[in-house]
């Protein structure tokens, strides 16, 4: 119904401004929060008014003819109309502005500590030092009071915008308020004035003067109990999240499956979220971030992960299904938060918050979570590629390229950790040979891509014929071997063998002829005996084979 823009949180006026058009091109009308655009509603505070009751106040109200400045940056202009109201009412109340009198403490702690620490080395002390913000002033405070200066006794301080942090301090900082309750009923208004009656209107709420401690004036007051409750909260809490939150980036990086990356976000701080993400992100062979998204996968996406328990792991929306999953979460009444998900500059998908209450902890907080989905959910994808590789590098080091089987390194590393299990010491083993009969009359006549084609065809029937424990390598040009641990029935595996090529739909015949020979695994197992012996029978059986066929 309305767009409402807090621009001071976007920060980016190219896009506060293509939000405005595309709400215009749709007869939607905007409300700006703390900003101006044309063509748009304005709620916003009076900061001039505001900043104005403070500095009147330090000069008129506590008399003081010596005042400075501390700015915010350079060029802002709400630090440079701060300046233009000090210089304003110093010259009302007759003292000359000189440049002395101003310093730029960048809104923030450790310029103003600087700045602050300057003015006291160049001995011009001053009666005030009036602050454009409440950070600047209670940094302030701290500087002269280490410096050994008191306030406000020897120097007032006063600060603006209205903090919490300006209430805890010692003494607390006379500010003005800038409360988010205050504006928030005043857009709140404007939103209903838009949806009842058309029209929306600018609205200038004026911040509330808080004389206190820092300027001299008195305040009894004590610290409310909730205010202390929720600023201790916040620090505990948010000590827990950080660590709580690395161990779920982590703990997703290090997972197997998209199945289980996804269980490790089951976890109170991630109450009320919905992941979703590029469906071609999870395929396995796939470097994502290094090839574009195509036209086609920009608009498929999966459900990840849901709160709410809505799907399973890695379901593939259509556009039922997420309406059916929007309608869900919006019985809530709550409002939906979504954030990109990213990771090296590539966009994995995005999560949706949707908060059953209104905690501001909660809301303050999505950006580190959602940091936290990205770096976990990018370091799995990435993991589980390079894991891939790596596999596949692996196996072309351990198995033979034609058929599949071990190659020699693979074989010895497979007979290895075998050896390794003591457990499996006492229990039979069988060493099967095997060698491709007529393979130079199958190359000569039909040309070696048959000839390899008969090859691989032999090395399936003696893989998928064999026990799923047996170790299978080709052991020379169409010379394999079993190795099979355990008890077997031996002539069943040859009976198979034969079965299975005698299918074989080719104008040549494959056939392989074999020998086994049975020991029992010990320390002093010797291989090369055993194959011997197996070999010898594997020969034994391939003349046999001749002859039947002469």
């Amino acid at each position: 119904d309305i767009l409402v823009i807090m621009d001071e949180k976007i920060k980016s006026r190219r896009i506060s401004e293509k939000l405005i058009s595309n709400a215009k091109s749709s007869n939607i009308p905007v409300i700006v929060v703390d900003g101006e655009y044309e063509n748009t509603s304005s709620v916003r505070f009076n900061y001039t008014v505001g900043f104005e009751s403070v500095v009147r106040h330090i000069i008129e109200h506590h008399h003081v003819k010596k005042p400075h400045f501390l700015a915010g940056i350079k060029g802002n202009t709400f630090s440079e109309n701060r300046i233009e109201v000090f210089k304003k009412v110093i010259a009302e109340n007759g003292i000359e502005f000189k440049p002395s009198m101003l310093s730029y403490g960048e809104f923030w702690a450790a310029p103003a500590r600087e700045a602050i620490k300057k003015l006291i080395e160049s001995g011009d002390i001053p009666d005030a030092v009036i602050c454009a913000n409440d950070i600047m002033a209670i940094n302030t405070v701290d500087v002269l009071k280490e410096a050994g200066y008191r306030v406000p006794e020897d120097i007032l301080v006063s600060g603006f915008d209205g903090y919490d942090e300006a209430e805890l301090c010692s003494p607390k900082i006379t500010t003005a308020s800038c409360g988010c309750s205050s504006l928030s009923e005043a857009v709140c208004q404007n939103i209903i004035n838009g949806i009842y009656n058309g029209k929306t209107e600018d609205i200038l709420v004026e911040p509330v003067f808080i004389p206190r401690g820092s300027c001299g004036c008195e305040d009894t007051a004590e610290v409310s109990f909730s205010t202390l409750t929720r600023f201790n909260n916040g620090f505990y809490r948010f000590q827990d999240d950080i660590r709580t939150l690395y161990e779920i980036s982590a703990d997703m990086q290090m997972s197997d499956t998209p199945s289980e990356a996804a269980s490790k976000l089951a976890q109170p701080i991630m109450h009320d979220l919905h992941c979703f993400v590029y469906t071609s992100c999870m395929e396995t062979e796939r470097n994502f971030f290094q090839n574009p998204l195509l036209k086609s996968e920009k608009y498929k996406f999966s459900l990840f992960y849901s709160a709410y328990n809505i799907g399973s792991v890695m379901q593939e929306l259509n556009n039922d299904m997420y309406l059916e999953w929007t309608l869900e979460v919006l019985k809530n009444g709550t409002p939906l938060i979504f954030n990109e998900l990213d990771y090296l500059g590539k966009p994995l998908g995005f999560v949706c918050y949707s908060f059953k209450d209104y905690d501001i902890i909660n809301y303050a907080k999505t950006a580190s979570v959602t940091n936290t989905v990205s770096m976990g959910l990018g370091g799995f994808i990435n993991a589980r590629y390079q894991k891939y590789l790596a596999d596949k590098l692996a196996h072309t080091y351990r198995r033979d390229q034609l058929t599949g089987l071990y190659n020699r390194n693979g074989f010895r590393n497979a007979l290895e950790r075998l050896l390794a299990d003591k457990e499996s010491f006492g229990n039979v083993i069988t060493i099967v040979m095997a060698d491709l009969d007529g393979l130079k009359s199958i190359n000569d006549t039909y040309g070696h891509e048959a000839g390899d084609t008969a090859i691989s065809d032999a090395a399936f029937a003696l893989k998928s014929s064999c026990p799923d424990n047996a170790i299978c390598v080709r052991f020379g040009g169409d010379e394999m071997l079993a190795l099979i641990p355990g008890e077997c029935d031996i002539e069943g595996i040859f009976g198979t063998i034969d079965e299975k090529l005698s299918k074989k739909d080719h104008e040549y015949t494959v056939s392989l002829s074999c020998g086994a020979f049975t020991n029992v695994l010990s320390d002093d197992f010797d291989l090369t005996n055993a194959i011997k012996q197996a070999d010898e029978k594997m020969y034994y059986n391939k003349r046999e084979r001749k002859k039947q066929r002469s």
